[in-house]
């Protein structure tokens, strides 16, 4: 075990309060003698990251290996990653399959035809950058359904019930 090993979690009792899920991989940082610190990546979200001191016993090595420049990577930014130490991964507020309604006019979408009010369903719910993928359906000119897809910004939706 040396440090930017590539781990995954097999014991997640301890570290629910963080958002942490069993199976969930992450990097050494640091190893101390009965724990390691690892930082994961919250998967709902890529913006999100955390580091935890975990005990050994709750972890298992993988056998991938990360590349030598991603290393170098987090070895230049390690100062700006434990500021992140102990943070608690958010929960996204939509989920798979949600019926939402675009709450706002802008122009990065009523170049595509979509507007305030437009309603949708989430079709991944994974955060990226602060989007989400969002089906718009609608039916063509022979009444046949059809849907198109855009990364929409969370704040510019809300749930429909």
């Amino acid at each position: 075990m040396k440090k930017y090993d590539l781990i995954s979690l097999k014991n997640e009792s301890p570290y629910k309060k963080y958002g942490i899920e069993k199976n969930l991989h992450g990097i050494i940082i640091d190893i101390l003698q009965n724990h390691i610190q690892v930082l994961f990546f919250n998967p709902r979200n890529n913006d999100e990251i955390t580091l935890l001191y975990v005990n050994k016993s709750d972890i298992y090595l993988d056998k991938e290996m990360l590349p030598e420049n991603i290393k170098i990577e987090l070895e230049k930014n390690i100062d700006k990653l434990k500021t992140k130490e102990n943070s608690i991964f958010t929960t996204p507020k939509f989920k798979l399959f949600d019926k939402v309604e675009l709450i706002v006019d802008k122009e990065k979408y009523s170049k595509f035809g979509l507007h305030n009010g437009e309603i949708g369903f989430v079709i991944d719910d994974v955060v990226i950058s602060g989007n989400i993928e969002i089906d718009f359906p609608d039916l063509d000119e022979n009444n046949e359904f059809y849907g198109e897809t855009f990364s929409i910004n969370i704040d510019d939706l809300k749930i429909v019930k």
